[in-house]
Protein backbone atom coordinates (compact mmCIF):
# COMPACT_ATOMS: atom_id res chain seq x y z
CA UNK A 1 0.00 0.00 0.00
CA UNK A 2 1.33 3.44 -0.83
CA UNK A 3 0.48 6.85 0.64
CA UNK A 4 0.90 9.87 -1.91
CA UNK A 5 3.76 12.18 -0.33
CA UNK A 6 1.54 15.46 0.82
CA UNK A 7 -0.89 12.89 2.92
CA UNK A 8 2.50 11.12 4.82
CA UNK A 9 4.03 14.71 5.16
CA UNK A 10 1.10 15.72 7.23
CA UNK A 11 1.39 12.55 9.30
CA UNK A 12 4.26 13.32 10.04
CA UNK A 13 3.92 16.85 10.87
CA UNK A 14 1.21 15.90 13.12
CA UNK A 15 3.51 13.12 14.83
CA UNK A 16 6.19 16.01 15.47
CA UNK A 17 4.17 18.27 16.32
CA UNK A 18 2.66 16.07 19.50
CA UNK A 19 6.14 15.83 20.53
CA UNK A 20 6.52 19.22 20.46
CA UNK A 21 9.49 19.65 17.80
CA UNK A 22 9.05 22.85 15.22
CA UNK A 23 9.26 21.57 11.89
CA UNK A 24 9.14 23.64 8.07
CA UNK A 25 6.40 22.65 5.47
CA UNK A 26 5.74 24.00 2.02
CA UNK A 27 2.51 26.17 2.07
CA UNK A 28 1.45 24.66 -0.50
CA UNK A 29 0.43 21.28 1.52
CA UNK A 30 -1.24 23.65 4.33
CA UNK A 31 -1.69 23.60 7.60
CA UNK A 32 -1.24 20.97 10.34
CA UNK A 33 -4.31 20.72 12.96
CA UNK A 34 -3.32 22.72 16.39
CA UNK A 35 -0.75 24.41 14.71
CA UNK A 36 -0.84 28.33 14.92
CA UNK A 37 0.33 29.92 11.66
CA UNK A 38 3.20 32.91 12.33
CA UNK A 39 3.94 35.70 10.34
CA UNK A 40 7.42 37.46 10.29
CA UNK A 41 7.74 40.93 10.26
CA UNK A 42 10.86 42.51 9.36
CA UNK A 43 12.99 44.04 12.18
CA UNK A 44 12.93 47.88 12.55
CA UNK A 45 15.15 48.21 15.13
CA UNK A 46 17.12 51.51 14.63
CA UNK A 47 19.80 50.96 17.13
CA UNK A 48 21.15 48.17 15.83
CA UNK A 49 24.45 48.52 14.74
CA UNK A 50 25.55 46.78 11.12
CA UNK A 51 29.20 46.12 10.89
CA UNK A 52 30.67 44.32 7.72
CA UNK A 53 34.05 42.43 7.56
CA UNK A 54 34.71 41.80 3.40
CA UNK A 55 36.98 38.93 3.03
CA UNK A 56 39.20 39.12 -0.51
CA UNK A 57 42.65 38.51 -1.39
CA UNK A 58 43.27 36.62 1.72
CA UNK A 59 42.28 40.01 3.73
CA UNK A 60 40.18 40.86 6.41
CA UNK A 61 38.65 44.42 5.84
CA UNK A 62 38.23 45.97 7.91
CA UNK A 63 40.47 44.52 10.33
CA UNK A 64 39.56 46.17 13.59
CA UNK A 65 36.41 47.18 14.59
CA UNK A 66 34.64 49.04 17.37
CA UNK A 67 31.73 47.88 19.07
CA UNK A 68 29.60 49.14 22.15
CA UNK A 69 28.75 46.77 25.21
CA UNK A 70 25.16 46.51 25.11
CA UNK A 71 24.56 47.68 21.43
CA UNK A 72 22.77 45.19 19.63
CA UNK A 73 24.94 44.28 17.17
CA UNK A 74 24.60 42.43 13.47
CA UNK A 75 28.33 41.58 12.39
CA UNK A 76 28.08 40.70 8.24
CA UNK A 77 30.89 38.34 7.51
CA UNK A 78 31.13 38.62 3.24
CA UNK A 79 33.86 36.21 1.63
CA UNK A 80 34.25 37.14 -1.59
CA UNK A 81 37.33 35.30 -2.28
CA UNK A 82 36.98 31.93 -4.70
CA UNK A 83 38.37 29.87 -1.63
CA UNK A 84 37.09 28.61 1.91
CA UNK A 85 37.60 31.12 4.89
CA UNK A 86 37.14 30.56 8.26
CA UNK A 87 35.99 33.20 11.45
CA UNK A 88 37.33 32.76 14.77
CA UNK A 89 35.99 34.91 17.14
CA UNK A 90 38.25 34.36 20.45
CA UNK A 91 36.38 35.14 23.33
CA UNK A 92 33.88 37.75 22.01
CA UNK A 93 31.01 34.85 21.28
CA UNK A 94 31.03 33.12 24.38
CA UNK A 95 28.25 32.82 26.78
CA UNK A 96 25.98 34.89 25.17
CA UNK A 97 22.82 34.78 23.02
CA UNK A 98 23.01 34.89 19.71
CA UNK A 99 21.63 34.22 16.03
CA UNK A 100 23.53 32.79 12.85
CA UNK A 101 22.22 32.90 9.44
CA UNK A 102 23.56 32.84 5.90
CA UNK A 103 25.32 30.33 3.94
CA UNK A 104 28.36 29.66 6.35
CA UNK A 105 28.68 26.49 8.57
CA UNK A 106 28.77 27.87 12.26
CA UNK A 107 31.02 25.41 15.34
CA UNK A 108 29.84 25.34 18.31
CA UNK A 109 31.68 24.77 21.66
CA UNK A 110 30.12 24.22 25.20
CA UNK A 111 31.15 28.34 25.78
CA UNK A 112 29.59 29.21 22.47
CA UNK A 113 29.98 30.01 18.85
CA UNK A 114 33.68 29.51 18.17
CA UNK A 115 34.44 29.67 14.52
CA UNK A 116 32.59 30.14 10.95
CA UNK A 117 33.50 28.60 7.73
CA UNK A 118 32.98 30.81 5.16
CA UNK A 119 32.21 29.39 1.90
CA UNK A 120 33.40 31.18 -2.01
CA UNK A 121 31.02 34.57 -2.21
CA UNK A 122 29.20 33.20 1.02
CA UNK A 123 27.78 35.36 3.76
CA UNK A 124 26.84 34.71 7.62
CA UNK A 125 25.24 37.35 9.87
CA UNK A 126 25.58 36.88 13.82
CA UNK A 127 23.23 38.98 15.97
CA UNK A 128 24.67 39.45 19.24
CA UNK A 129 24.91 42.25 22.11
CA UNK A 130 28.26 42.16 23.49
CA UNK A 131 28.51 41.72 27.18
CA UNK A 132 31.32 42.92 28.35
CA UNK A 133 34.57 45.33 27.26
CA UNK A 134 37.55 43.83 25.88
CA UNK A 135 39.82 43.27 22.97
CA UNK A 136 39.11 40.23 20.99
CA UNK A 137 41.46 39.04 17.83
CA UNK A 138 39.76 36.97 15.26
CA UNK A 139 41.69 35.22 12.71
CA UNK A 140 41.38 32.40 9.77
CA UNK A 141 43.00 29.19 10.48
CA UNK A 142 42.98 27.63 6.93
CA UNK A 143 46.71 26.43 6.08
CA UNK A 144 48.35 28.91 4.52
CA UNK A 145 45.98 31.87 5.71
CA UNK A 146 47.23 34.45 7.85
CA UNK A 147 44.56 36.70 7.77
CA UNK A 148 43.82 38.52 11.01
CA UNK A 149 41.62 41.21 13.23
CA UNK A 150 40.69 42.50 16.36
CA UNK A 151 37.29 43.39 17.82
CA UNK A 152 37.70 46.34 20.50
CA UNK A 153 34.29 46.25 22.51
CA UNK A 154 34.28 49.99 24.10
CA UNK A 155 32.36 50.26 27.39
CA UNK A 156 28.92 52.18 27.27
CA UNK A 157 29.34 55.19 28.65
CA UNK A 158 25.76 56.18 29.01
CA UNK A 159 25.45 53.25 31.25
CA UNK A 160 26.08 53.59 35.29
CA UNK A 161 26.99 50.25 36.80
Amino acid sequence: MTFPLPLLFKFFQVFILILGLTVFAPPELGTVWGATPVSLAPATDSQEQVVTINIKSREFSPNTLSLTVGQKTRLVLKNLDSELHAFLPIGLLTDIHLNVSGSGAPQFSKEGLSRVLLPTRGQTDIVFIPSHPGTFPYFCDLPGHVMQGTIVVHKNEGVVD
